[in-house]
Protein backbone atom coordinates (compact mmCIF):
# COMPACT_ATOMS: atom_id res chain seq x y z
CA UNK A 1 0.00 0.00 0.00
CA UNK A 2 1.30 3.65 -0.93
CA UNK A 3 1.87 6.27 1.46
CA UNK A 4 -1.01 8.30 -0.47
CA UNK A 5 -3.68 5.72 0.46
CA UNK A 6 -2.61 5.41 4.09
CA UNK A 7 -2.71 9.15 4.42
CA UNK A 8 -6.41 8.58 3.13
CA UNK A 9 -7.27 5.98 4.94
CA UNK A 10 -6.31 7.64 8.38
CA UNK A 11 -8.78 10.49 7.06
CA UNK A 12 -11.86 10.98 8.92
CA UNK A 13 -14.99 10.24 6.77
CA UNK A 14 -16.09 13.74 7.55
CA UNK A 15 -12.68 15.41 6.09
CA UNK A 16 -13.33 13.43 3.21
CA UNK A 17 -17.19 14.10 2.67
CA UNK A 18 -15.92 17.52 2.71
CA UNK A 19 -12.98 17.47 0.47
CA UNK A 20 -15.51 16.12 -2.17
CA UNK A 21 -18.40 19.12 -1.00
CA UNK A 22 -15.83 22.19 -1.21
CA UNK A 23 -15.23 21.14 -4.31
CA UNK A 24 -18.47 20.97 -6.00
CA UNK A 25 -19.46 24.17 -3.84
CA UNK A 26 -15.86 26.08 -5.79
CA UNK A 27 -16.65 24.14 -9.00
CA UNK A 28 -20.89 25.33 -8.68
CA UNK A 29 -19.18 28.74 -8.47
CA UNK A 30 -18.08 28.28 -12.10
CA UNK A 31 -21.40 26.49 -13.27
CA UNK A 32 -23.63 29.26 -11.75
CA UNK A 33 -21.59 31.95 -13.89
CA UNK A 34 -21.24 29.84 -17.12
CA UNK A 35 -25.46 29.40 -16.62
CA UNK A 36 -25.80 33.15 -16.20
CA UNK A 37 -23.47 34.20 -19.50
CA UNK A 38 -26.36 32.44 -21.42
CA UNK A 39 -28.69 33.75 -19.47
CA UNK A 40 -28.03 37.53 -19.24
CA UNK A 41 -24.85 39.72 -19.59
CA UNK A 42 -24.75 42.72 -17.86
CA UNK A 43 -23.37 44.43 -20.69
CA UNK A 44 -22.72 43.34 -24.45
CA UNK A 45 -19.07 41.47 -24.69
CA UNK A 46 -18.09 44.32 -27.26
CA UNK A 47 -19.15 47.35 -25.60
CA UNK A 48 -16.47 49.88 -24.92
CA UNK A 49 -18.65 52.64 -23.53
CA UNK A 50 -18.15 52.06 -19.39
CA UNK A 51 -14.49 54.19 -19.76
CA UNK A 52 -10.95 52.96 -19.52
CA UNK A 53 -10.08 51.36 -16.39
CA UNK A 54 -12.67 52.44 -13.78
CA UNK A 55 -12.51 50.74 -10.36
CA UNK A 56 -15.60 48.79 -9.32
CA UNK A 57 -18.57 50.47 -8.92
CA UNK A 58 -22.50 50.24 -8.77
CA UNK A 59 -22.54 50.09 -12.52
CA UNK A 60 -19.52 47.89 -13.21
CA UNK A 61 -19.47 45.44 -10.58
CA UNK A 62 -15.75 44.42 -11.11
CA UNK A 63 -14.33 47.89 -12.85
CA UNK A 64 -13.66 47.77 -16.63
CA UNK A 65 -10.28 47.02 -19.06
CA UNK A 66 -8.13 48.91 -20.82
CA UNK A 67 -10.73 49.22 -23.82
CA UNK A 68 -13.50 49.96 -21.62
CA UNK A 69 -15.48 46.52 -21.17
CA UNK A 70 -17.32 45.24 -18.29
CA UNK A 71 -14.71 42.91 -16.77
CA UNK A 72 -17.37 41.06 -14.75
CA UNK A 73 -19.27 40.23 -17.99
CA UNK A 74 -15.70 39.06 -19.39
CA UNK A 75 -15.55 37.19 -16.19
CA UNK A 76 -18.70 35.29 -17.17
CA UNK A 77 -18.14 34.57 -20.46
CA UNK A 78 -14.64 33.54 -19.42
CA UNK A 79 -16.62 30.41 -17.09
CA UNK A 80 -18.46 29.97 -20.20
CA UNK A 81 -15.60 29.16 -22.11
CA UNK A 82 -13.78 26.68 -19.73
CA UNK A 83 -16.45 24.84 -18.93
CA UNK A 84 -16.36 24.05 -22.65
CA UNK A 85 -12.90 23.91 -22.75
CA UNK A 86 -13.24 21.36 -19.92
CA UNK A 87 -15.88 19.21 -21.21
CA UNK A 88 -15.13 19.30 -24.35
CA UNK A 89 -11.78 18.12 -24.17
CA UNK A 90 -12.68 15.96 -21.68
CA UNK A 91 -15.08 13.72 -24.23
CA UNK A 92 -12.09 13.80 -26.51
CA UNK A 93 -9.83 11.99 -24.39
CA UNK A 94 -12.14 9.63 -23.36
CA UNK A 95 -13.51 8.79 -26.60
CA UNK A 96 -9.77 8.51 -28.08
CA UNK A 97 -7.94 7.40 -25.30
CA UNK A 98 -10.78 4.29 -24.21
CA UNK A 99 -10.89 3.22 -27.67
CA UNK A 100 -6.98 3.31 -28.80
CA UNK A 101 -6.01 1.42 -25.07
CA UNK A 102 -8.73 -1.04 -25.69
CA UNK A 103 -7.19 -1.66 -29.11
CA UNK A 104 -3.93 -1.69 -27.69
CA UNK A 105 -5.44 -4.38 -24.98
CA UNK A 106 -6.30 -6.52 -27.72
CA UNK A 107 -3.14 -6.06 -29.98
CA UNK A 108 -0.32 -8.84 -30.61
CA UNK A 109 2.28 -8.79 -28.31
CA UNK A 110 4.58 -7.15 -30.65
CA UNK A 111 1.97 -4.64 -31.88
CA UNK A 112 1.42 -3.95 -28.26
CA UNK A 113 4.56 -3.02 -27.13
CA UNK A 114 5.26 -0.77 -30.13
CA UNK A 115 2.05 1.24 -29.30
CA UNK A 116 2.79 1.32 -26.20
CA UNK A 117 6.35 3.13 -26.35
CA UNK A 118 4.30 5.34 -29.00
CA UNK A 119 2.34 6.25 -25.80
CA UNK A 120 5.52 7.07 -23.19
CA UNK A 121 6.29 9.01 -25.84
CA UNK A 122 3.77 11.69 -26.91
CA UNK A 123 2.76 11.52 -22.53
CA UNK A 124 6.51 11.87 -21.99
CA UNK A 125 6.15 15.17 -24.64
CA UNK A 126 4.59 18.45 -22.70
CA UNK A 127 1.08 18.89 -22.97
CA UNK A 128 1.03 22.79 -23.43
CA UNK A 129 3.37 22.16 -26.62
CA UNK A 130 2.08 19.91 -28.04
CA UNK A 131 -1.73 21.66 -27.89
CA UNK A 132 0.31 24.66 -29.47
CA UNK A 133 1.91 23.11 -32.58
CA UNK A 134 -1.76 21.95 -33.36
CA UNK A 135 -3.53 25.13 -32.67
CA UNK A 136 -0.95 26.79 -34.94
CA UNK A 137 -1.59 24.39 -37.77
CA UNK A 138 -5.55 24.07 -37.08
CA UNK A 139 -5.83 28.27 -36.61
CA UNK A 140 -6.07 29.70 -33.32
CA UNK A 141 -10.17 29.65 -31.90
CA UNK A 142 -12.27 27.70 -29.31
CA UNK A 143 -12.93 24.23 -31.39
CA UNK A 144 -9.27 24.06 -31.95
CA UNK A 145 -7.85 24.67 -28.31
CA UNK A 146 -10.44 21.95 -26.96
CA UNK A 147 -9.14 19.41 -29.85
CA UNK A 148 -5.62 19.93 -29.37
CA UNK A 149 -6.05 19.58 -25.17
CA UNK A 150 -7.87 16.72 -25.95
CA UNK A 151 -5.52 14.84 -28.05
CA UNK A 152 -2.71 15.97 -26.09
CA UNK A 153 -4.51 14.65 -22.92
CA UNK A 154 -5.56 11.22 -24.22
CA UNK A 155 -2.40 9.26 -24.52
CA UNK A 156 -2.20 9.26 -20.61
CA UNK A 157 -5.98 7.92 -21.09
CA UNK A 158 -5.14 5.33 -23.26
CA UNK A 159 -2.31 4.13 -21.60
CA UNK A 160 -4.53 3.42 -17.87
CA UNK A 161 -7.53 1.87 -20.27
CA UNK A 162 -4.59 -0.70 -21.82
CA UNK A 163 -3.31 -1.27 -18.13
CA UNK A 164 -6.81 -2.01 -16.73
CA UNK A 165 -8.26 -3.75 -19.96
CA UNK A 166 -5.39 -6.18 -19.47
CA UNK A 167 -5.58 -6.75 -16.06
CA UNK A 168 -9.37 -7.64 -17.02
CA UNK A 169 -9.16 -9.64 -19.91
CA UNK A 170 -6.93 -11.74 -17.48
CA UNK A 171 -9.23 -12.33 -15.10
CA UNK A 172 -11.04 -15.54 -13.80
CA UNK A 173 -14.43 -14.49 -14.98
CA UNK A 174 -13.67 -13.00 -18.18
CA UNK A 175 -12.61 -16.53 -18.85
CA UNK A 176 -15.95 -17.68 -17.81
CA UNK A 177 -17.88 -15.26 -19.99
CA UNK A 178 -15.25 -16.15 -23.25
CA UNK A 179 -16.14 -19.88 -22.24
CA UNK A 180 -20.30 -18.95 -22.10
CA UNK A 181 -19.70 -17.24 -25.74
CA UNK A 182 -19.16 -14.17 -25.17
CA UNK A 183 -16.55 -12.31 -27.85
CA UNK A 184 -15.64 -8.96 -29.25
CA UNK A 185 -17.97 -5.69 -28.05
CA UNK A 186 -20.08 -7.87 -25.90
CA UNK A 187 -16.78 -8.47 -23.78
CA UNK A 188 -15.85 -5.27 -23.53
CA UNK A 189 -19.22 -3.85 -23.15
CA UNK A 190 -20.63 -6.10 -19.95
CA UNK A 191 -16.89 -6.55 -18.40
CA UNK A 192 -14.12 -4.56 -19.84
CA UNK A 193 -15.42 -0.81 -19.52
CA UNK A 194 -17.32 -1.01 -16.28
CA UNK A 195 -14.24 -1.77 -15.15
CA UNK A 196 -12.16 0.91 -16.75
CA UNK A 197 -14.81 3.38 -15.82
CA UNK A 198 -14.10 3.59 -12.54
CA UNK A 199 -10.02 3.69 -12.81
CA UNK A 200 -10.78 6.50 -15.50
CA UNK A 201 -13.26 8.60 -13.41
CA UNK A 202 -10.35 10.61 -11.44
CA UNK A 203 -7.73 11.07 -14.16
CA UNK A 204 -10.07 12.62 -16.07
CA UNK A 205 -11.70 15.10 -13.57
CA UNK A 206 -7.79 16.05 -12.89
CA UNK A 207 -7.87 16.44 -17.14
CA UNK A 208 -10.55 18.68 -16.74
CA UNK A 209 -8.96 21.27 -14.35
CA UNK A 210 -5.75 20.36 -16.21
CA UNK A 211 -7.52 21.39 -19.64
CA UNK A 212 -8.80 24.75 -17.98
CA UNK A 213 -5.32 25.90 -16.96
CA UNK A 214 -4.12 24.90 -20.64
CA UNK A 215 -6.55 26.91 -22.53
CA UNK A 216 -5.89 30.00 -20.29
CA UNK A 217 -2.26 29.24 -21.30
CA UNK A 218 -2.80 29.25 -25.27
CA UNK A 219 -5.08 31.99 -24.86
CA UNK A 220 -2.32 34.02 -22.66
CA UNK A 221 -0.06 33.11 -25.66
CA UNK A 222 -2.77 34.42 -28.45
CA UNK A 223 -3.75 30.84 -29.15
CA UNK A 224 -7.33 30.68 -27.50
CA UNK A 225 -10.79 31.88 -28.31
CA UNK A 226 -10.27 35.39 -30.01
CA UNK A 227 -12.07 38.60 -29.15
CA UNK A 228 -14.71 39.74 -28.09
CA UNK A 229 -15.37 36.76 -26.32
CA UNK A 230 -11.95 36.11 -24.53
CA UNK A 231 -11.18 33.50 -21.98
CA UNK A 232 -9.44 34.62 -18.32
CA UNK A 233 -6.05 33.93 -19.82
CA UNK A 234 -6.66 36.32 -22.61
CA UNK A 235 -7.96 39.05 -19.73
CA UNK A 236 -4.35 38.51 -17.94
CA UNK A 237 -2.75 39.00 -20.85
CA UNK A 238 -4.64 42.28 -21.73
CA UNK A 239 -4.37 43.22 -18.42
CA UNK A 240 -0.57 42.79 -17.49
CA UNK A 241 0.55 46.09 -18.45
CA UNK A 242 -2.70 48.15 -16.63
CA UNK A 243 -1.96 45.83 -13.10
CA UNK A 244 -1.33 48.88 -11.15
CA UNK A 245 -3.70 50.54 -12.45
CA UNK A 246 -6.82 48.63 -12.25
CA UNK A 247 -5.86 45.69 -10.47
CA UNK A 248 -9.10 43.69 -10.82
CA UNK A 249 -8.57 43.43 -14.50
CA UNK A 250 -6.11 41.13 -13.84
CA UNK A 251 -6.38 39.66 -10.19
CA UNK A 252 -10.13 38.43 -10.48
CA UNK A 253 -9.79 36.16 -14.10
CA UNK A 254 -6.53 34.35 -12.06
CA UNK A 255 -8.97 34.03 -9.02
CA UNK A 256 -11.82 32.60 -11.47
CA UNK A 257 -8.39 30.32 -12.84
CA UNK A 258 -7.27 29.06 -8.75
CA UNK A 259 -11.08 28.48 -7.95
CA UNK A 260 -11.33 26.05 -10.87
CA UNK A 261 -8.35 24.02 -10.94
CA UNK A 262 -8.55 23.91 -6.95
CA UNK A 263 -12.23 22.65 -6.90
CA UNK A 264 -11.68 19.91 -9.96
CA UNK A 265 -8.92 18.66 -7.87
CA UNK A 266 -10.63 18.65 -4.42
CA UNK A 267 -13.65 17.28 -6.16
CA UNK A 268 -11.50 14.33 -7.90
CA UNK A 269 -10.06 13.68 -4.22
CA UNK A 270 -13.52 13.57 -3.23
CA UNK A 271 -14.12 10.93 -5.72
CA UNK A 272 -11.54 8.81 -5.36
CA UNK A 273 -12.57 8.78 -2.08
CA UNK A 274 -15.87 7.34 -3.22
CA UNK A 275 -14.69 4.88 -5.94
CA UNK A 276 -11.95 3.61 -3.92
CA UNK A 277 -12.88 0.53 -2.37
CA UNK A 278 -9.48 0.88 0.06
CA UNK A 279 -10.49 4.14 1.30
CA UNK A 280 -13.78 2.30 2.11
CA UNK A 281 -12.91 -0.37 3.70
CA UNK A 282 -10.81 1.73 5.70
CA UNK A 283 -12.99 4.07 6.75
CA UNK A 284 -15.26 1.16 8.41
Amino acid sequence: MSTLQLIRLRRPASHRALTLWIGVVLLGIVVVMAVASFVALPYDPADTTGGRLKAPSAAHWAGTDTLGRDIFTQLLIGARLALAVGVGSVLIAAIWGITLGLLIAYASRWLDDALTSLLDVAIAFPTLLLAMLIVIWHGASLESAILAIGLAGSAVIARLTRVVAKRVLGAYYVTAARTSGARGLQLVWWHVLPNVWTTLIVPLALQFGGAVIAEASLSYLGLGSPPPNASWGKLLQEAQATVLLQPTSAILPGVMIVITAIGINLLADGIRDVVDPTVREGSR
